[in-house]
């Protein structure tokens, strides 16, 4: 659809299309960002949980990913006899289905049955990076009992994130890994522990630092990603310099219930709009104002039904008998379609 409307605005599909991706880089600065917040007070006690906060992240990002991957997968097989299109994963193997499970698709270098699965995977790697450098910084103040854990995790972190800026980050084959994408998330772990440190730096000094980093390494290979990445990390010493005070526009009921649904909506989203591509290719496919509103009503569908997703899956308790239901679910789902397919 996206393709048919290009004909009305073609330099936004262009932008779209060669620039969309940049976003990430946002995401993943305030994801560090804001899981150093919760980590702090968890360094200054006597027990640092790594395993149980490991499993437990492992078991909030899989329960709604599984739920979509069984919708995508059925909306695949459904439009497959009517919609001929690149954008459609092949039939399902139970080495993707086991891959999926545990987000190890990409790594594996198999097919993705949802596009954005990448980023659950990623973002999982990211937290176990990190949250391992807080638990060795623990460990570490623990037995020696000198100096601030607080201090040694940011120490870990910025040895991370140096070195993806101008190793990891600089090979395009690297982004299956989490190391590629450090850069920019451990500049929001960094940010997000500063205040707590005790390092004698102003926020100012703090992002001019952060500007003179970005420019050296953006100097050393250019990348508009690691700018955009400096730039939300310097925005952010901004709002730390203020205090943390809650901006009013965004405390809206509306907008803070599609900030909670937003992850939700970001894994449904693949399988609606599959669906209305395939109604609209069928009846109406170089109809412009037709594609148009196609678009529009995958939006509008992608979030009714990702806040269903948030509802009825995410915001209830992630256990291990919820997990295997619907693993078998998933697995049912890939298996009825692997028969019929």
């Amino acid at each position: 659809m996206s393709d048919v409307v290009a004909q009305w605005l073609p330099r936004l599909e262009e932008f779209l299309f060669e620039h969309g991706l940049l976003a990430v880089q946002i995401f993943l600065v305030v994801g560090g960002y804001l899981n150093a917040k919760s980590w702090v007070r968890a360094l200054s006690k006597a027990q640092f949980q790594l395993f149980s906060s490991l499993l437990s992240r492992y078991q909030r990002l899989v329960l709604p990913l599984l739920a979509a991957l069984s919708f995508t997968v059925l909306v695949t097989a459904l439009v497959r006899p009517y919609f001929d299109h690149s954008s459609l994963s092949d039939l399902p193997t139970w080495q993707k289905i086991v891959a999926h499970i545990f987000l190890l698709q990409d790594v594996l270098y198999l097919e993705a049955f949802l596009a954005g699965v990448w980023y659950v995977a990623i973002d999982f790697q990211l937290f176990a990076m990190a949250i391992a450098c807080a638990w060795l910084a623990h460990a570490w103040q623990t037995r020696t009992n000198k100096g601030s854990a607080i201090r040694k995790a940011l120490g870990l972190w910025m040895l991370l994130t140096l070195s993806s800026m101008f190793v990891w980050n600089l090979n395009p084959l690297g982004e299956i890994w989490g190391t590629y994408f450090f850069s920019a998330y451990g500049l929001g772990l960094c940010v997000g522990c500063w205040r707590y440190s005790g390092i004698k730096i102003s926020h100012a000094t703090l992002g001019l630092l952060i500007f003179i980093l970005g420019a050296v390494a953006t100097a050393y290979q250019p990348r508009i990603r690691l700018v955009v990445a400096v730039a939300t990390a310097a925005l952010l010493t901004w709002y730390e310099a203020t205090g943390c005070k809650t901006i009013g526009s965004i405390k809206q009921r509306w907008i803070q219930e599609l900030s909670n649904a937003s992850y939700a909506i970001f894994l449904i989203h693949f399988g609606v709009s599959l669906g209305v591509s395939a109604l609209i290719f069928n009846f109406w496919s170089e109809n412009i104002p037709m594609n148009a509103l196609g678009l529009i009503i995958s939006f509008v569908l992608s979030v009714i039904l990702g806040h269903q997703l948030h509802w009825h899956i995410e915001t209830q308790e992630a256990t291990w008998k919820r997990w295997l239901q619907w693993v078998a679910i998933f697995g049912a789902t890939c298996t009825v379609v692997l028969l019929l397919g």
